[in-house]
């Protein structure tokens, strides 16, 4: 059987014991970034062959209101009694027919097998066949592999960061996402609520300009591929995004800013979108201490769509500010295109769209040793904040995850068995050491904001 990334499994005949002894002997002795993918490999090839015996009985799906589209959990089931959990990208609208299109394939299949059930939905939903249509054909994938990693710890009594490898930080961080506020008492007030949960990273969107304040570029157009068009910006909108960093900036003071948005986001890079030019004046305009702050670790997110390699490449070249993208990507192929290109600093895959946990891990690996950084894009709920706790445990240079909805305050009770409020004072989420992800569902809070469905 071939892997995730393409290579061929080595096949283990390790008993549970043995696994178990060889997994806590490889990552007590793991320290740093030397020798993370060693004990990675040995823990795969002993957890691959899975648990005998055990196979899905059941799915079940819960859709969630209150986020920014319907969000899906998927609970798998399992003659053993053990259950696992996971989630779809929320903005995956189709992800309930993706979920029905794969339930035959999945019952009976071995959850600990999980290498074997991700490749088996794959090769169903083929989310890569149309790239500008990946956000919205690959969340049932993120969510039943996850539920199968939840289950696959439950088996071993293990959390699923330890099933990956060693871990190099307890805790994650997390990064606010704000929506654009221009009453500047209400600004003010939405930045002051996340200063005081504790947030130490923000991110604002910018997709506030009038049709008034760009044009259409004077260079040609590079993205007819997904029906985009380029636009200049003019110095009424360039000067409105200063005025509104700068206020921003007032407001948090010293800790990193990013911006996303500079147009409606679209995932399949329909739309506006800037041109190089007005990519790289901008950047390097809100890179300013007043703005943005380039030495501070923020980035600009999604300037142009991910698909566009030589364009990122000329505007990462043209900036000192760091450039970010990969929510919209699927599977290790497409990472290392990217990586490679030469476009981005910062990779931000959203693993319910990418693929879940193995393949988050490994392009994140991946990212590393190319010397791009890796965070994580969450808009979607705990289940997946908590499996992007497990997935960055191990990844040395990992930066921060989004939190979408620091505004809704029912938000952390969907979920028990993790300390609350799920972010702590210092901006960060404790990594569970429980079993598989290390948290159960409340099922009350569940039905107060969703729906489970057969």
């Amino acid at each position: 059987m071939s892997s995730i990334d393409g290579s061929k499994n080595t096949r283990s005949s390790m008993g549970r014991r043995d696994f178990l002894r060889t997994l806590a002997t490889t990552t007590a002795g793991a320290a740093g970034i030397t020798g993370v993918l060693g004990p990675f490999d040995l823990a795969r090839a002993a957890i691959d062959p899975g648990e005998r015996g055990i196979k899905i009985t059941n799915m079940t799906v819960a859709t969630i209101r209150g986020l920014n589209s319907t969000g899906r959990i998927v609970r798998l089931d399992t003659n053993k009694g053990i259950s696992g959990y996971g989630e779809c990208r929320v903005e995956d609208n189709n992800a309930g027919n993706e979920l029905n299109k794969v339930r035959s394939t999945i019952i009976g299949m071995n959850p600990t097998q999980v290498e074997k059930v991700f490749n088996a939905v794959t090769a169903v939903l083929n989310p890569t066949s149309d790239w500008k249509r990946i956000t919205y054909a690959s969340g049932a994938i993120a969510g039943i592999e996850c539920a199968c990693w939840d289950i696959t710890g439950k088996v071993y009594n293990l959390p699923i960061w330890k099933l990956l490898g060693p871990k190099l930080r307890d805790k994650m961080r997390l990064y606010a996402h704000t929506w654009v506020e221009l009453d500047p008492s209400t600004m003010e007030r939405e930045i002051q609520m996340r200063l005081d949960m504790g947030f130490t990273w923000f991110k604002t969107d910018l997709n506030f300009l009038s049709s008034s304040d760009y044009q259409n570029s004077p260079d040609p157009n590079p993205y007819g591929e997904s029906n985009g068009s380029a636009k200049r910006i003019l110095d009424s909108g360039l000067n409105k995004w200063r005025d509104y960093t700068s206020k921003y900036r007032r407001i948090i003071g010293n800790i990193p800013l990013s911006a996303d948005h500079f147009f409606n986001w679209s995932p399949s890079g329909s739309g506006n979108q800037l041109d190089v030019a007005s990519s790289i004046m901008v950047s390097n305009t809100l890179a300013g201490k007043e703005y943005m702050d380039a030495s501070l670790g923020g980035w600009m997110e999604d300037i142009i769509p991910w698909h566009y390699y030589s364009e990122l490449a000329q505007i990462n070249a043209g900036t000192e500010m760091s450039i970010l993208t990969g929510e919209d990507i699927f599977g290790l192929p497409l990472a290392k295109e990217l990586v490679d290109s030469g476009g981005i600093n910062y990779f931000h895959p959203d693993p319910c769209t990418y693929g879940g946990v193995h393949v988050s891990r490994l392009a994140a690996m991946y990212a590393h040793s190319k010397g791009v950084k890796t965070a994580f894009h969450q808009s979607n709920g705990p289940i997946a904040t908590i499996m992007c706790a497990h997935i960055c445990a191990g990844i040395p240079d990992f930066l921060c995850c989004e939190h979408h909805y620091p505004e809704i305050t029912w938000y952390d009770s969907l979920i028990e068995g993790i300390p609350k409020p799920m972010m702590q004072k210092d901006g960060y989420v404790i990594i569970p050491d429980g079993p598989g992800l290390g948290i159960t569902l409340n099922q009350d809070a569940i039905v107060a904001h969703g729906t489970w469905f057969a």
